[in-house]
């Protein structure tokens, strides 16, 4: 008796979001951001002045910038915990020259060298991780604690004294917004139309999503790994200038914990850490969320250990929600 035909193998369907869950993974972060300066608008009168949001801007700004650069690193499923330790690096090196005679020249390396130190570091990162394979985790752990030793041995003094001229970049205005905060504008909107409208960016989010597939098309994985660290690097160098700038001083101790709230500015965002997803708008909502979260627990004399212990449950609550939604699609 001739055996019945086996029906062919269907291919395996992923299942779309709920509506509801593709609505809290796409607008979540927005009332989120809504409920937050509603709550603190009616417990804290003086929240809601604008002198007040102005603030949080530029509290945010500094953070914003490196979370833009860490947002390409955690697409392509990396991550870059050294930015922190970094930033400490180069805004010493750019202290000791603005600590200088103004001249043209002094002045020209006080505003570049955190930006060449922070391309620096990130090709380092990026060489390693891209050209040795290994993992974006213990490569940047492992400079986290390199650069963070070299600054101290390098100069664990203090730089005070730093020339006027250098302020402009850090406690500036123009058309009566602080300078951080047009810097993060532009760094952000820089970010976005290379994610967005260039063939690079196509490739950041490939690289990320199946780096496997991207490779059988055709696009140099190794080279986009390595490229997204120099972004990151980049992206420290200028927001140690801001930094150092706003400061008027530059000190090795710079710059700890930045990476944790990076990193929380950017999967509050959305960022998935399992590659492939990642938009710089809700990552500088996610700073803000984050920037109004400080803002309104120094109002309310919150301690700041508490605040620490809110950082850490964000970053896990915003996890555990990106592989919750994940698992529903499978």
């Amino acid at each position: 008796m001739a055996s019945e035909a086996l029906p062919a193998p269907q291919p395996e369907r992923r299942r779309s979001l709920p509506a509801g869950a593709a609505a809290l993974r796409e607008y979540g972060i927005y009332l989120a951001l809504a409920l937050l300066v509603a709550f603190f608008s009616v417990r804290i009168p003086e929240f809601r002045t604008w002198d007040n949001a102005l603030l949080v801007l530029l509290q945010v700004s500094v953070i914003g910038v490196i979370a833009v650069g860490m947002t390409f690193t955690i697409i392509t499923a990396g991550i870059d915990l050294s930015v922190g330790s970094l930033l400490a690096v180069a805004g010493i090196v750019s202290g000791q020259f603005a600590q200088q005679a103004p001249t043209p020249l002094t002045m020209t390396l006080a505003f570049a060298t955190p930006i060449l130190v922070g391309i620096a570091g990130g090709v380092l990162n990026g060489a390693v991780i891209a050209g040795a394979g290994v993992s974006p985790l213990i490569v940047t752990l492992g400079t986290l604690t390199a650069f963070r030793g070299f600054v101290v041995w390098y100069r664990v003094n203090p730089i005070y004294g730093l020339q006027p001229y250098y302020r402009a970049v850090g406690q500036g205005t123009l058309l009566g917004l602080p300078a951080p905060v047009l810097i993060l504008a532009l760094v952000a909107l820089a970010a976005w139309v290379t994610l967005s409208l260039t063939r690079f960016g196509r490739y950041v989010y490939a690289v990320g999503g199946n780096p496997e597939a991207a490779r059988a098309a055709g696009i140099n994985v190794p080279l986009v790994t390595f490229s997204v660290y120099v972004v990151s690097g980049l992206c420290v160098g200028i927001a140690a200038l801001v930094f150092t700038s706003r400061l008027m001083a530059a000190q090795a101790i710079s710059g700890q914990g930045f990476e944790l709230q990076a990193i929380a500015a950017a999967v509050l965002g959305g960022a998935s850490l399992f590659g492939g997803r990642g938009r710089i708008g809700n990552t500088i909502v996610g700073a803000v969320i984050m920037g109004v979260l400080f803002n309104g627990f120094v109002m309310l004399d919150v301690p700041q250990p508490i605040q620490q212990m809110c950082v850490g449950l964000i970053i896990i609550a915003a996890v555990w929600l990106d592989g919750f939604l994940r698992r529903r699609r499978r």
